[in-house]
């Protein structure tokens, strides 16, 4: 029977909560959507390496390699050899004969390659917290990298920004980021309108900037309020941060999943305030396409990626890394013909272009295409 491989080399979250955990599932769900419009079955291949091993076994038992019509994957923040909860490699010799199997036989594969944290000193947190392990470390995710090499007709990248640092040699391509509908809503702004940041502090450059836009913003008389949504024992972690818990026009919470839902539904802007520097150039936030889903205008930091994909899009306003330009962006993305046309925008063409479906079929395409 005709099928296609959706293959993880690390065990998936029943309840994920993260944007690095809530994609595979998406995934999962849009590919089991095109299986049934396309009448091909969708061979899910995932798990911790005694898993991973029962589950190429029974499907090496059960489907003819010859009968894939492509293989897809997506790479998790470790090493795919160190993937199990304890990172022991117990499977050194598992994931890369199934692959070159499939490549043998004909069939495509395209893989997702979701960082390159681990480049970054100011990022990368190594095993056990040990930096002398950092340099091992690096040179594991190199030979990953090669091994992919071997076996891979397309990588997909976050941003075409990002190969300056994976420096792929074949071909490569992003994808549709994957975002849900877009809600509708009522296009008239409140007399005093509210912004929404949801997300991490620990860019503290980026969030204080922010909140000093705000200050701004808010001089005379609360003029634009602000839902603070963030993790609690982050908050405890930064007094800068702290010191604007008291200003009226702020908000702050700590939400997240589900309870997050009711608080979008009161926001009529969404923020990215990420300071500019050569990672977040090419980063993109998976909280963007989160604030898309609830067609929130964004005003987010010139970073590169980002910016491109708001600008070409319309659906948001960018601003320099100093609080008057943030402040003045959010003012221009609040004003009422420009925030109408940014919504009317968001609801026409964001799900459309970007959803988990059009991923799922990019995929698809470039994948069937390929296959010799």
């Amino acid at each position: 029977m005709k099928h296609a491989i959706v293959y993880f080399p690390y065990e998936l979250q029943t309840n994920p909560r993260s944007g690095s955990g809530v994609r595979p599932k998406r995934m999962v769900e849009a590919f089991t959507r095109f299986g049934e419009r396309e009448n091909l079955k969708i061979v899910v291949i995932s798990g911790q390496s005694r898993a991973r091993k029962e589950r190429i076994r029974e499907y090496l038992e059960n489907h003819d390699v010859k009968d894939a019509q492509f293989c897809y994957m997506e790479t998790s923040t470790m090493p795919y050899w160190l993937t199990d909860k304890d990172h022991v490699p117990r499977a050194v010799g598992l994931d890369y004969p199934f692959w070159k199997k499939l490549k043998d036989n004909g069939v495509a594969i395209g893989c997702f390659y979701r960082d390159v944290y681990w480049q970054f000193d100011d990022m990368y947190v190594p095993p056990f917290r040990k930096k002398a392990l950092t340099p091992i470390m690096r040179n594991i995710y190199r030979k990953e990298l090669s091994t992919y090499h071997k076996v891979l007709e397309k990588l997909y990248l976050p941003s075409l920004e990002m190969n300056r640092f994976v420096q792929w040699e074949k071909d490569f391509d992003e994808l549709p980021p994957g975002m849900g509908h877009a809600t509708s809503r009522n296009h008239e702004l409140p007399e005093v309108p509210t912004a929404i940041y949801v997300g991490g502090i620990t860019d503290t450059a980026g969030i204080l900037n922010m909140l000093e836009a705000f200050r701004i913003l808010n001089h005379d008389a609360v003029n634009v309020k602000l839902q603070f949504i963030c993790r609690d024992f982050e908050f405890e972690k930064y007094p800068e941060v702290q010191k604007f818990k008291d200003e009226p026009w702020i908000s702050i919470q700590h939400l997240s999943g589900d309870a997050l839902h009711e608080v979008y539904k009161t926001a009529d802007l969404a923020l990215i305030p990420y300071r500019k520097n050569t990672y977040h150039d090419f980063a993109m936030p998976v909280k963007l396409f989160e604030y898309l889903s609830y067609s929130l205008p964004i005003v987010a930091t010139n970073c590169d990626a980002q910016s491109r994909f708001i600008e070409d899009n319309h659906f948001g306003v960018t601003a320099a890394v100093t609080k008057e330009d943030f402040a003045e962006a959010v003012k221009q993305a609040l004003k009422p013909e420009i925030h109408q046309e940014l919504v009317r925008s968001i609801q026409e063409h964001a799900f459309e272009k970007n959803s988990w479906d059009a991923r799922v079929q990019k995929v698809a395409h470039d994948l069937t295409a390929a296959r010799k």
